[in-house]
Order: structure tokens, then C-alpha cells, then sequence
């Protein structure tokens, strides 16, 4: 029975498609430097990329430091041997060195209508359609600040996918830090996926339509009256590296100890166009130890003396945050957009002559406020039910900060090397800590260099 079930799949998928699965991609694009032994079937690449950007910024109160700076500069190897891929790229950008992919992956089946490959190593957890893309195929010069305040990052863990024509489906686990530098216990760990179903995906147009999840638990944190709390910082720049200051969008949620992460998305792709988007709601439950902090206090000038009584002094909830964006671009010309059936994601303008223009707006909620909470700038401390109390005044409302933000940019490749990238945005904030801040503009271009 299941080998029909399979039969009937896989002949589904010819019908919709009319083409084999599409050929992987190399992750040093263009290399210059490669070293091919057809016979041992070793293929082994080196390369670099720069990433130049120059930024004007125009805010109300609060300044941001226009100017110039490298925001991106790597070094990038790969190694092919038979099934085995090695990659691995590392960043020395603004003088800093900072560890970016390093990973292998075996293709343990492949054929002509599905492919499935075990990956281990240090790379973005599978949880998002913007972080998984390069930013050298990215469309725009930064990524949106939802995906980059609410999804995963890079982590140390395992992954299996499969892809073919129709389905791609990639999933893992990792570990919450790569050093397993926590003060105790057991190491945090993550559980994550990604998963697209493409019921179009022919020469002509691509669509489709997913769902991300990721459950983690939180093992890090500091030492607080001899309690160990656990913490989680949220947060994004204004979708701009020159300065990338993330004090206006950043939430910091103590005590969160397990977080739930999910996210649809949607994507189409035709020769000359291309619309896409994704909603992230992350959800954040939190863990404390009462009693000892309850013990702690005892003997204090303004000790509580029940247990239920300081619970009911210091309130604890769980905390969510959500932000969504959508993208597009137009292909003004040049040879056309395409799909990359192995990552789930649109491809980049590389090839010469390539000009687009693109438009995005996005928007981050990092604000979870309790109706009738009062915050007083001067204290930086919220009050719950609007009453200003020294004591207790202890307020579960976070003000992470909430962004829109509108994106117009125009693009142009002049060869598989190097290309220019121009925006402006306009972004509206609001934040309790920055009040006088509401209204940004920002002009910035970058110059980048692939080899």
C-alpha cells in the first residue's frame, strides 16, 4: 500500500511541476579559487565576500551615528567528497572576529524526485524564511526586524531534510549555547522545523506556502539573591548595520524558561516578480523559584511574612510578542528570479545586468503591557493598575518597543561579483523609554563583493 501511496506522490508531483528536482546550490557562489579531482570525486572551494555600506539616519530625539562601515567580511571554504559536504565561514568585519556557518552534510538518497540529507554542525536553526536566506541573495540590505527579534539565529546542533518538487520538510535539535558556558545544570536545548508544501513549481511560477516551530528551553541566566534566574533578551536593529543600536527595539523577559515559536509564511515567484511574506508569535513561559526567594527576604525592613503573600507581591506571567512582514520585488531586467528547491527560498539577483526595485513593510511588536499599568519615564519602572507606589510596585508589563517600518530600494548586479544595493525607509516607533522618538528616516546604499 505504500508504495502506491508513494507511486501516486511522486506522479502528482510531475504533473505539477513537469521538471526533476532542481539542481543544489553551492554555498561560495562564483568561487575564483577551486581544486576539482573528478576521479576521488573531491571538489574543494575558497572564496570572500565584502559587504560596504554607507547610511544617513534622521530621528526626532534620540541620534543615530550616520556614516560608513564594513558590515560584513568573510572568508568561505567548502569541501566535496562524494555524499560529504564541508562548509564553513568566518567574519572579521567592524575588527572583530565572529564565527558564522560550519557544518557537513551527507546526502545519504538522492535521486531525480526527492533528496535527503543529515546536517550537523553550527548553522541557522531551520525557523525562518529571512534568516535562512544569505544576505548576499537577501533583496534587501537588511533582513526584517521580526524575523530578526523573534526567530533563532545560528546553533549547534543536527538536522534531517528531505525536498523534492512539491514538499520540503527540514527539522532538528540543537543546543542553546555552542560553548555550554551556563552556570549549572543541564544545557538548554531547542527543537525546530520548517516545512513548505509547493503546490505550484514549474518554469513559469513557484508558490508556496509553510509553517515554522520551534520549542526551546532556556538554561542560562545569572545568580539573583542565591537563585539561579533564568532570562531571555529580545531584540533588532532598525533593519540597518551601520549602527546597529537595538536599544529601541529590545525586550528583556526574566525568569523565561520556555518558549514556543511559530510562524506561516508564503512565497511566489515568477520571471520577473516575486511577493513574500511571514507572521512570527512567539510565546514565553516562565519558571522561578518562590520559595527561596520568598526565604531570602525574611528579615528583611519590608519582608513579606507568607509565601502567598509575596507571590501575590510579585506577580509572574508568561509574555508574548508577535511581528509579520511582506516583501516584493519587481525585475526591471535581467535573465529572471528563481527558486532554490534545497533551502525553500528565492534565490538573489546575481547574474550582470540584473535591476530590480523592491518594497517591504514590516512590523515588531515587543510590547506586552498590562492595560491600566502606568509607566513613569523618570523611575523607568512601570506601575501596575496606574497606582505610583513605592512599594510593592512590581509590574509584569514589558515595553520592548513596537516598529513599523515602509522599505523602497532599488537594486543592480553589473556581474556575478559585485553589485549596489539603495533604500530609504521610514519607520514609526513606539516605546515608553524613548518617548520623544516616533519618527526615522534612513537613506543608506551598500557595495558588495562575492568571489
Amino acid at each position: 500500500m505504500k508504495k502506491y501511496i508513494l507511486f501516486l506522490v511522486v506522479l502528482f508531483a510531475l504533473v505539477l511541476s513537469s521538471k526533476m528536482v532542481k539542481a543544489q546550490v553551492e554555498d561560495v557562489a562564483n568561487p575564483l579559487l577551486q581544486y576539482i579531482n573528478k576521479d576521488k570525486g573531491i571538489r574543494f572551494t575558497a572564496g570572500a565576500r565584502l559587504f560596504a555600506d554607507v547610511a544617513y539616519y534622521h530621528s526626532e530625539y534620540t541620534p543615530m551615528k550616520s556614516g560608513a562601515a564594513i558590515t560584513d567580511a568573510r572568508v568561505r571554504t567548502s569541501l566535496t567528497y562524494g555524499p560529504l559536504y564541508f562548509y564553513a565561514d568566518f567574519d572579521f568585519s567592524k575588527g572583530v572576529f565572529k564565527q558564522k556557518n560550519i557544518f557537513v552534510r551527507y546526502n545519504f538518497h538522492e535521486s531525480a524526485f526527492g533528496i535527503h540529507s543529515v546536517k550537523a554542525g553550527y548553522f541557522n536553526e531551520p525557523s525562518s524564511m529571512s534568516l535562512n536566506a544569505s544576505l548576499y541573495n537577501y533583496h534587501f540590505i537588511s533582513r526584517a526586524a521580526p524575523a530578526m527579534a523573534l526567530s533563532a539565529g545560528r546553533g549547534l546542533g543536527i538536522t534531517y531534510k528531505y525536498y523534492d518538487a512539491m514538499f520540503f520538510a527540514d527539522q532538528g535539535i540543537f543546543s542553546e549555547n555552542k560553548y555550554n558556558d551556563q552556570i549549572s545544570g543541564f544545557q538548554g536545548v531547542s527543537l525546530s522545523g520548517r516545512w513548505l508544501y509547493k503546490p505550484l513549481n514549474n518554469e513559469f511560477i513557484t508558490l508556496h506556502v509553510g509553517a515554522s516551530f520551534r520549542y526551546g528551553r532556556i538554561n542560562t541566566g545569572e545568580v539573583v539573591n542565591n537563585v539561579f534566574k533564568t532570562n531571555i533578551e529580545l531584540e533588532s536593529n532598525m533593519q540597518t548595520y551601520v549602527d546597529g543600536t537595538t536599544e529601541f527595539l529590545n525586550a528583556r523577559v526574566p525568569w523565561a524558561k520556555n518558549t514556543i515559536t511559530v510562524g506561516p509564511e508564503v512565497l511566489v515567484v515568477t520571471s520577473n516578480m516575486f511577493l513574500r511574506g511571514e507572521y512570527i508569535y512567539k510565546r514565553l513561559y516562565k519558571k522561578r523559584n518562590d520559595e527561596a526567594l520568598f526565604e531570602n527576604q525574611l528579615g528583611g525592613v519590608w519582608s513579606w511574612t507568607t509565601l502567598s503573600a509575596w507571590q501575590a507581591g510579585n506577580p509572574i506571567r508568561s509574555s508574548k510578542f508577535q511581528g509579520a512582514y511582506v516583501e516584493m520585488g519587481y525585475l526591471l531586467c535581467g535573465e529572471g528570479y528563481g527558486y532554490d528547491d534545497e533551502y525553500g527560498l528565492l534565490r538573489g539577483c546575481n547574474e550582470g545586468g540584473d535591476l530590480e526595485i523592491v518594497a517591504r513593510y514590516s512590523y515588531t511588536d515587543l510590547n506586552d503591557i498590562n492595560k491600566g499599568d502606568f509607566f513613569l519615564i523618570g523611575k523607568q519602572v512601570f506601575y501596575p493598575g496606574g497606582v505610583v507606589a513605592d512599594y510593592p510596585a512590581v509590574s509584569t508589563s514589558i515595553g520592548g518597543g513596537r516598529l513599523h517600518a515602509a522599505t523602497i530600494g532599488v537594486n543592480y548586479t553589473f556581474n556575478r561579483y559585485v553589485k549596489v544595493m539603495g533604500e530609504y525607509q521610514y519607520s514609526n516607533l513606539k516605546n515608553v523609554y524613548f518617548p520623544l522618538d516616533k519618527n526615522f528616516h534612513q537613506l543608506q546604499m551598500r557595495l558588495m563583493v562575492s568571489f
